[in-house]
């Protein structure tokens, strides 16, 4: 395989990143690095196995203290850009100078849900030493005990449990005048995380360790409607049966802001949590839940629309960790389920069911069997124990066909834009009369929408290109386009979920087509289009639409590879 990546023009292991960019491991010049968009948060499972929000830096322009859209100054306070050399050995680190006045700071706003947080910044002096602190108010103001900067670059950093609102910097508790570097603030979600740099935060790749190697998670725009997702206590609808914790164990955020609930000894029905949002007759929706196993085992969840009279439900055992049984109530249809394991007894279950009306929601509630006897809309009274409990966290509602990443709210739905990664202006790393296109990426199960893959394409005419079509069935075909359809191989069979390696030779009426060590199919008639551009994932073609889509590895040849090479390239 190193033989053939020797051979390979551009190469795309993701593992390199930052704000804006993918790189390429070939070439090194910046000349295959992506262009990477997003516009909003969005979250990943990190190597740890946790959910996190990416960047993990929740301030904006974190080496930028001049910026006064992000960042203030107050009590005398002021900021001079760019006046010393910082940790990273670029001239981007910030002079603040301090008043007379123990509130003279610089201070910028933050919106986050609640939870442990850590603040921190690098700070040096130019001689001598000066005291300084942290502050957060979340919302009430915690203020950290005095910090001595020296004539070393040093990380201080300090700890605070809210919702933070507003994070300083500020002057020592004596109010001493003077002045210190300053460089890469952050705040992060727990304990203290390498430091990430930030301008606006919004578009940073994400690499998902979600099967253990990372991968660059590409999904479409979804928004999640179910307010408050990891706070029960916030909730608008009553419970029975049982009481709420607040912030009772860690959640798959790693951190201690998942809530419990603990039935009672009513002989009614054990939870009942549920919310509403608004749907499109006819669009299939998933609603999704995080839970875990406390003293109880077994856990109800179901999917409603039509005026809750049509349902889906599962019966879940959160020990296996496995469905048990789905159950309908009012003939739903485009149901499907499914169990994901998060790990440290975490388990995420999703529904998914065709919206009747405009409405679609969510309920759950606990169970003291597997088997449980539900009435016609799926619920299931018993005597509770008074002690059964039950961790719950991340709730979505979701207009999609399969659940997406976890979107976090707190007081109103939440959108995460959809992530793009191309190239334009690359024609001399694409073979224009053959080359090879590979793609090693991670199929979700069926969508109900098409969707390109791969894409090599000639920029002033998109649709003279080369790529993988993926359907709404998971058939995955190869396509060259040139002035028309020249080539189209279709897979025998659809694909199940999973991991897939695909490649495609090309050159003027010599085609090949592999997929995991075997050759689909060839056609000898078509010729090749001229392209420059690529794009990993895109619905321009086809009238599709973007759906989710974990790339492992993307790589582009000039010189078709022989049958050996592919099937050698793409075996599992």
């Amino acid at each position: 395989m190193s033989t053939l990546l020797d051979q390979a023009s551009l190469v795309l292991i993701p593992s390199g990143y930052k704000e804006d960019i993918v790189y390429s491991q070939k070439p090194t010049d910046g000349s295959g690095d992506l262009t990477f968009t997003r516009a909003s948060d969005g979250t990943r499972v990190n190597s740890a196995g946790y959910v996190e929000n990416v960047p993990w830096n929740l301030l904006e322009y974190s080496e930028d203290f001049s910026n006064t859209s992000i960042w203030n100054v107050l009590n005398g306070a002021s900021i001079s850009s760019n006046t010393a050399v910082a940790p990273n050995g670029t001239t981007t680190a910030d002079t603040l100078t301090f008043s007379a006045n123990p509130s003279s700071n610089v201070y910028c706003l933050t919106t986050q849900t609640a939870g442990t947080f850590t603040v921190s910044v690098y700070a040096k002096t130019a001689s001598g030493t000066k005291k300084f602190r942290l502050r957060a108010d979340a919302p009430n103001g915690m203020t950290s005990s005095d910090f001595i900067a020296t004539t070393e670059w040093q990380r201080f950093d300090f700890s605070v449990t809210g919702t933070p609102v507003t994070f300083y910097i500020i002057n020592d508790a004596a109010g001493t005048a003077g002045s210190i570097y300053i460089w890469g603030a952050q705040l992060n979600q727990g304990t203290l995380k390498p430091y990430f740099p930030t301008t606006d935060r919004q578009n940073v790749p994400r690499l998902d360790y979600s099967n253990g190697c990372p991968s660059l998670l590409l999904e479409p725009q979804r928004t999640n409607y179910a307010i408050y997702s990891q706070d029960l206590t916030q909730s608008a609808t009553a419970f029975g049966g049982g009481t709420v914790g607040a912030n009772t164990t860690t959640s798959p955020d790693g951190t201690q802001n998942a809530d419990s609930f603990t039935v009672n000894t009513a002989t009614s029905g054990h939870g009942g949590y549920y919310e509403t949002a608004s749907a499109t007759n006819g669009q299939q929706f998933t609603a999704s839940v995080f839970l875990k196993a406390g003293t109880g085992r077994y856990f109800l969840f179901r999917a409603m629309t039509n005026s809750y009279d049509t349902r889906f439900g599962a019966t879940i055992d959160l020990q296996a960790g496995t469905i048990l049984s789905t159950n309908t109530a009012g003939s739903p249809t485009g149901t499907a389920s499914k169990i994901e394991n998060f790990g440290n007894g975490w388990y995420r279950v999703s529904l998914t069911i065709t919206a009747v009306g405009n409405q679609m929601s969510y309920v759950w509630a606990a169970s003291n069997t597997g088997t449980p006897t539900l009435d016609a809309y799926l619920d299931y009274s018993y005597t509770g124990n008074g002690t059964d409990s039950y961790y719950v966290w991340g709730m979505t509602l979701e207009n999609s066909s399969y659940p997406t990443s976890y979107i976090p709210t707190t007081s109103a739905a939440v959108t995460r834009v959809a992530d793009t990664a191309s190239k334009t202006g690359i024609s001399s790393l694409i073979g224009q009369t053959e080359g090879t296109l590979f793609v090693d990426f991670n199929l979700q199960t069926p969508s109900g929408n098409d969707y390109v893959i791969g894409q090599i394409y000639n920029s002033s005419s998109p649709a003279d290109s080369i790529y993988f079509y993926v359907t709404g069935a998971n058939f995955i075909e190869a396509y060259v386009d040139n002035s028309g359809n020249q080539v189209r191989i279709i897979p025998p069979s659809a694909s199940a979920q999973g991991r897939y390696k695909l490649a495609i030779a090309y050159k003027a009426n010599e085609f090949k087509y592999y997929v995991n060590g075997t050759l689909i199919g060839t056609d000898t008639s078509g010729t090749v289009p001229t392209c420059n551009s690529i794009n990993l994932i895109n619905y321009a073609n086809g009238g599709g639409y973007i759906e989710k889509s974990a790339v492992n590895q993307y790589l582009i040849f000039k010189t078709s590879l022989t049958n050996d090479q592919l099937a050698a390239l793409t075996t599992l």
